[in-house]
């Protein structure tokens, strides 16, 4: 039961029209309602046992392998290709048809011909087909240039890799895809029954990429046994301080517009439980808690060197501003509630400071998530709605979209992007208007504008006509009319920003998106693709089948062990 000291009133959840903004959604931050952590502690609780059946790789890594995944009423398999390419043909991009690996997450224990048959189909990721009663997920990676190759030469030679460099990016392998919920015959997800232990969205594809991160760890480990006799195994705290690299652009920031009811449940939800622990009165032992996990994630924001360009606050001034938290809390004698040190944080600090405190509040105070799980699934299911009439689509509107109608689209540059995907590919890109032949395929993202279109077609109808009678004359609006029916009353249902404006940072609902999966570490390459972590820090294989709990966020760095340790 969730310990309400002064109970939370529904209108204390912070404001929609703050916090939807672009920039401020890009601040936000992992919690424990993201699916990376919903995957881990159900794991842990559960004891899943994780075993890597066989692998049988040459010195390059050339080679196959297999996982199994045991839970206590599902049996999973996770087969892997693996492979190394050349650097030039070495890509993140969705187009891609040549990977390091490949593997697939099914249901059972797949027999030798099954597999060889989605092996073949697996490089075809836009054609090839996969069967709905076994396979969960498809999903392709690739080995970090930078630090898998470092890994492999320090355990060939005998000892441990140097962990200050692995720590700048933190993982040994990175993937950008992982497709289910029916894509490529995949299973759906409103398939899967009350039993069954990947009924959580985005748990499935959860799972696929924590299996890549420890096998990142085995295929190391076997290509440096097969260079030497004399290799190393990495070490246990290394394997757990690294996590799975995941590569992420303009197709995420695309799933942020059109979903609009999937973001208003995760965000409502998220916001409950923020407004729930803002009511807490703290016991010292609490108190003492969230010191100890501001400091740990303090270091670990200042141990980040990675460059956060003009996108994302700098990690030292995330690190600082929390450090000035931790100390204010320290001076503190007694806390009435936590209400009083996220209003003063809320005026002092960033939105992306301010963001960590409220993640590591709710971990501080865990059972403030109960009950909000099941909320994150959601139906999209919309509607038109042919009997409204003009004046309340116009009230509606004029409610819930006032943040569009006061969007200068006249402005210098205001109107100057639109979005489209590439005919070869189907990759999402950015395009400028009027430079570009690709302008006739432009995708509707582009909401702001949309409803100030609809709002001067509406202008030639008495208040009385009903929407079907607009839509006879102007068929082209119905796409906008059935949006804005459908997320009236949904407070954090859309983003309140103009996407074709040629400053807007897609990035920002990329980082959006990403906090629900549960990323922690994010490397922007430009505004529009961003290089992150998952999973850092988190239990492995051995941890989980022994259901060992322990608070794994911002882990420290290990210390670095030589070759005499080693050897030992």
């Amino acid at each position: 039961m969730v310990r309400d000291e002064q109970p939370y009133r529904m209108d204390s959840l912070r404001d929609p029209s703050e916090l939807m903004q672009p920039e401020r959604l890009g601040a936000l931050q992992q919690t424990p309602l993201s699916f990376t952590r919903i995957l881990i502690k159900r794991m842990v609780e559960e004891e899943w046992n994780i075993e890597l059946q066989e692998i049988s790789v040459d010195e390059n890594g050339n080679g196959r392998a297999r996982y199994s995944i045991t839970t206590p009423t599902h049996e999973f398999a996770f087969p892997i290709y693996s492979q190394k390419i050349s650097e030039e043909k070495k890509t993140d991009r969705i187009t891609a048809d040549t990977w390091d690996m490949w593997g697939f997450l099914c249901e059972g224990d797949p027999d030798p011909e099954f597999v060889d048959w989605q092996f073949e189909e697996l490089p075809n990721v836009r054609t090839g087909r996969a069967t709905p009663d076994d396979v969960l997920i498809w999903t392709r990676a690739n080995r970090s240039s930078r630090f898998f190759g470092h890994i492999v030469e320090s355990l060939e030679e005998g000892h441990q890799p140097d962990i200050d460099f692995l720590a700048k990016g933190g993982y040994l392998i990175r993937s950008s895809g992982y497709y289910g919920n029916g894509l490529n015959g995949t299973r759906a997800f409103a398939a899967l029954g009350d039993d069954h232990p990947l009924n959580e969205p985005y748990l499935a594809q959860m799972l696929a990429a924590y299996m890549w991160r420890i096998f990142g760890y085995d295929l190391a480990d076997a290509i440096a046994k097969e260079r030497s006799d004399d290799a190393a195994d990495l070490d246990y705290e290394i394997r757990k301080y690294l996590g799975t690299g995941n590569s992420s652009g303009m197709g995420v920031a695309i799933f942020a517009v059109n979903h609009p009811k999937l973001i208003h449940t995760w965000m409502r939800t998220r916001e409950i439980a923020v407004a729930r622990v803002k009511t807490i009165t703290p016991t010292n032992d609490e108190i003492r808690k969230l010191v100890d996990v501001l400091h740990r994630a303090e270091v670990w924001f200042a141990e980040d060197e990675s460059d956060s360009k003009e996108f994302f606050l700098a990690k030292s001034r995330i690190s600082d501003g929390l450090n000035s938290i931790r100390k204010k809390v320290e001076r503190t004698s007694h806390v009435d509630s936590w209400k009083e040190l996220t209003r003063w944080a809320d005026q002092t600090f960033e939105p992306e400071t301010n963001e960590v405190l409220y993640s590591l509040l709710l971990d501080v105070h865990p059972t403030v998530c109960e009950g909000l799980q099941d909320a994150l699934i959601t139906s999209e299911k919309c509607d038109i709605q042919p009997e409204m009439t003009v004046e309340r689509l116009r009230n509606i509107i004029n409610t819930d979209y006032a943040w569009a109608l006061d969007i200068d689209m006249s402005a210098p540059g205001a109107n100057d992007i639109f979005w489209y995907r590439s005919v070869k590919g189907e990759e999402p890109r950015l395009g400028r208007k009027g430079e570009s032949t690709a302008e006739e395929y432009a995708l509707p993202v582009d909401i702001a504008l949309q409803v100030q279109q609809l709002v001067e077609a509406l202008q030639t109808f008495d208040a009385s006509t009903t929407v079907a009678e607009v839509l006879l004359d102007h068929p082209e609006h119905r796409y906008i009319i059935e949006r804005i029916q459908s997320v009236h009353g949904l407070a954090y249902a859309e983003i309140r920003g103009n996407v074709l404006d040629s400053d807007f940072i897609p990035l920002h609902l990329v980082a959006l998106v990403k906090s629900f999966w549960g990323i922690q570490k994010a490397h922007p390459a430009n505004k529009g693709w961003v290089k992150g972590t998952f999973f850092q820090g988190a239990p492995l294989p051995e941890d989980i089948r022994n259901g060992q709990h322990s608070y794994w966020l911002y882990p420290p760095r290990p210390s670095q062990k030589t070759s005499s340790e080693v050897t030992q």
